[in-house]
Order: structure tokens, then sequence, then C-alpha cells
């Protein structure tokens, strides 16, 4: 149940509420406070669903990752560790104890990559195809759910990216529905792979087509779009208005930033931010919608329309 919040007398666009299994947001433990946690918790609780450790909790005292996750998991906050941390286990022959620690300290969910440095003897692609198989069986028995990521942050030896910043659409569909075969309940994608087929604001349709033809192939509800906290904000804002256009307000998103930018996503989902950029028109679609229809929005508010100017993004560049 959610609190109640401030001025609920006021209608919003609606919104699922905890535990979601669509609309869900993720967002990165960035090494805060666990005081600072807290209180982020107990102000937007409600609308963080995941958060995910990165290598840079390796560098953390054991206590004060413990600590955490159980702090997160009070709020009802999934808790999962991000794909490098598997990855590092995985090449040092520790990735079973890696799994059951986890299991055993809290976390809920994991990233499994044997292929995080792509096998290039048939041998070594055979291993890596066993060892995969083996790690998503032993996570599933310990109880912890598999999230699965396509697409590089490279573009060498990444397979789903296609000619001049597109995307190759069978190629990405092959791999979400190999990992979605194995067990993972969603897939991200790779956000910088998202950037350079949508361009930093949305601006390049054929992206975004390529992107529509993929989540109508697995599901919209079993893909993430991931929206990487290292984006500039504007381009962070950007994509995250984006995926809203394009998908509604209930798409899964990896938020980026620190969990206090769960405001600022709750924000897009509803239609009533600002966002920068390049548009020759208001971001606020859910308001555009209710003042359009007398005070009452359209079931699908976020097809409102919204236009970006390209001749901004181009003087910016010159």
């Amino acid at each position: 149940m959610m609190k109640r919040r401030f001025l609920d007398f006021i209608e919003l666009a609606p919104r699922s509420e905890k535990p979601r299994t669509r609309g869900l947001t993720t967002f990165g433990d960035r090494g805060n406070s666990i005081d600072w946690i807290r209180g982020m918790l107990e102000i937007y609780g409600d609308y963080i669903d995941t958060i995910k450790f990165t290598p840079t909790s390796l560098l953390v005292p054991w206590a004060d990752i413990e600590k955490k996750v159980k702090l997160y998991r009070d709020y009802h906050v999934d808790v999962g560790s991000d794909d490098p941390m598997f990855v590092i286990s995985y090449y040092q022959g520790k990735a079973d104890q890696f799994l059951r620690t986890l299991r055993d300290i809290g976390f809920t969910q994991v990233q499994i990559d044997t292929r995080d440095t792509e096998p290039q003897s048939p041998e070594a692609i055979r291993k890596s195809d066993e060892d995969e198989r083996h790690y998503f069986s032993l996570a599933r028995e310990l109880g912890l759910k598999l999230i699965g990521e396509v697409g590089k942050k490279w573009p060498k030896g990444d397979r789903i990216r296609g000619e001049k910043g597109g995307l190759n659409v069978p190629a990405a569909v092959a791999d979400i529905k190999h990992l979605l075969a194995r067990g993972c309940e969603h897939v991200y994608l790779e956000s910088r792979v998202i950037r350079e087929a949508i361009g930093n604001y949305g601006e390049k349709e054929q992206g975004t087509v390529q992107i529509r033809e993929i989540a109508n192939a697995v599901g919209i509800d079993k893909l993430f779009i991931e929206i990487s906290g290292q984006l500039p904000f504007d381009t962070r804002q950007s994509h995250r208005f984006w995926a809203v256009r394009t998908f509604g307000p209930e798409v899964n998103m990896g938020g980026g930033g620190s969990i206090e930018d769960a405001r600022l996503v709750e924000a897009i989902r509803r239609g009533m931010t600002f966002v920068g950029g390049p548009g020759k028109s208001s971001s606020k679609l859910w308001i555009k919608s209710l003042a359009r229809n007398h005070g009452k929005a359209a079931p699908e508010w976020w097809k409102e329309e919204y236009e970006i100017d390209t001749t901004l993004i181009q003087a910016g560049q010159n």
C-alpha cells in the first residue's frame, strides 16, 4: 500500500503499484551512506523496484553491504548484482561461491555472463555455453531471479549492432529469446546501443522503429530499456521520455543515476514534468492531454504530439 501522497485530491496519471510486474524501475547503488539511502527510500521507495550493485561494491566493507541489502529488502526493493561482478568470480573459478553467497546475504536476482570476453575457439564456445547452462540452473535452484542483457558497451564483437548506428534486429531478437528460454525474467537492452540507435533525444526514427520491432517480437514486458547513469543529464531524461512516448508509462526502465532520480523517472512516467531537449512543444504530455480533453486526459495520453526540431540538434553539434 502506497503512502498518502501530498495533495492527493489532485488526480495524477494512473500507474501500477508495488509489487509490480511491469513498469519496473531499476537504479544502481551509488555507494551512499545507509542513513541517506534510508531517507530516500522513506520518500521514494514506492517508485523503486530494484537496486543493482556494481563492481565498486567490492571495495566496500562486507558488513555495510549486508546492512544495505537488508534495508532495501525492508522497503520491498529487489536486490541484484550487475553482470561484471559475476564475470570476475567466473574467471577466478569462484562463480558457485559467488551465487551461494549472494543468496545467503539476501540478494534476489543476478545477471550471469559467461561470454564477457567473446570465446574464439569451438572448444571455448562449447565451454561457455555449458557454463551458462550450469550457472543459470544453479541460480534458479538457489531461488535467484535471472536477468539478462544484450548488446555491448563497445562495438567490437557486438552482433546486435547494425550499420550506421542501427540495430541488427534478427540478432537482437534471437539473443533475447535465448536468454528468456534459459530462464531470464527480463532482458536489458544496453544503453549505449540504444543511444547510437535513437540519438541523444530520440530523434533518429529508424532506431525507434527497430527497437519497436524487437519489443514486438519478444514482448515489451520482458524487455528493460537501460538508461545509463553515465549519460549527460539531459540525454538521460530524454531517453526516459522517449521510452514513455514509445511504449507508454508501464515500460520497464533501468533508471540511471541514483535513487533520488526516482522522482524524475516517476514524473516522466506521469507526463507532468519538463524534459530538456530540442522539442517544439511541451514535454508534459499528460497535462497537454488534460487541457485538450476538459480535465480528463486520454487513456493513451503519451501519444500526444511531440515533435523534435532536428535543426536545433544539428546546430548544437556545429
